[in-house]
């Protein structure tokens, strides 16, 4: 998300009078130094929201193929110019039936070095009133490295997973096997040499992944591997994102446990989505 701020400094003009004979002529004197200016505050605050005709996280619909309203705040502070310390939450409206919302805890670092960045965190996925439909919150590691390679081509992955997939919940306890859940992922933001509008950069972003379970959430949730991919058309302007999006899976309900629905829809199914999305920082509007 780009942060914008602007500096103003101002130089001041000192008027001088020769002296002797010139003493009639107004000479002006060399403009002194203009002062330095402050540097940016090392403390930020970013907010977004967006509007989703269907939530799919990896390739699955977390909203029956329902539309879903979601928002975000992250706290950042910059101690210095390769690394930023953040933390933050997400949340979605859910109409699965197992659980009445999600919200994503996240904090973590964020490194860069030229065109290099690495972020390197943690994310606790809390699902409110979940636990008595077998819908448990839980935690995972993440790091996300990316490279841009110019202007218009940045390549980035996702490696991120934990133990205690689901909590262990189950609704036959006790549960059996490890909780083991991880997932990887590729991902490029072309930008365009097109544009509808002055103002207006399109991009292309494609993403290919796949998802693995342990033995304990295959056991005792019926969740199976599988791949996921979609690509995306990027409409920007300014804060405003327009996003279309089509998401594809290599599996399907009833063989997967988490493809079925409490509506008798495939979660997992082939979807067109459009997301309209605000993101902006305070940095942005002073």
């Amino acid at each position: 998300m780009k942060k914008v701020v602007v500096l103003v400094a101002a130089g001041l003009a000192l008027g001088a009078a020769a002296p002797g004979f010139a003493a009639d002529l107004s000479v002006k004197a060399k403009p002194a130094a203009a002062a330095p200016a402050p540097a940016p505050a090392p403390f930020d605050i970013l907010f977004g929201t967006a509007f989703t005709t269907d939530y799919e996280l990896r390739g699955v619909s977390q909203s029956a193929h329902k539309g879903a309203v979601q928002g975000y705040t992250e706290l950042d502070y910059k101690p210095s110019d390769w690394l930023t310390l953040y933390s933050g939450v997400w949340g979605s409206s859910l109409y699965t039936g197992f659980a009445d919302a999600e919200f994503d805890f996240s904090g973590g670092a964020r490194f860069s070095r030229g065109n290099f960045g690495l972020d390197l965190g943690y994310v606790f996925y809390d699902y409110p009133g979940g636990k008595p439909n077998g819908f448990g919150s839980f935690g995972e590691f993440y790091a996300k490295p990316s490279y841009k390679f110019n202007d218009w081509l940045t390549i980035a992955g996702v490696v991120d997973g934990g133990n205690n997939f689901n909590d262990k919940v189950t609704l036959l306890p006790p549960w059996v096997g490890n909780g083991d859940a991880y997932y990887y992922s590729g991902n490029a933001v072309v930008t365009l040499p097109w544009s509808p509008m002055a103002g207006v950069t399109v991009s292309l972003n494609p993403e290919v992944g796949h998802q693995s379970y342990g033995s304990g959430p295959k056991a005792n949730l019926g969740v199976a591997d599988y791949n996921w991919w979609d690509v995306g058309l990027d409409f920007n302007y300014k804060a405003i994102t327009l996003d279309l999006r089509y998401w594809d899976t290599d599996v399907s309900a009833p063989t997967a446990a988490q493809c079925i629905t409490t509506t008798g829809t495939d979660a997992c199914s082939s979807r067109f989505v459009a997301m309209l999305k605000f993101d902006t920082a305070l940095s942005a509007l002073k």
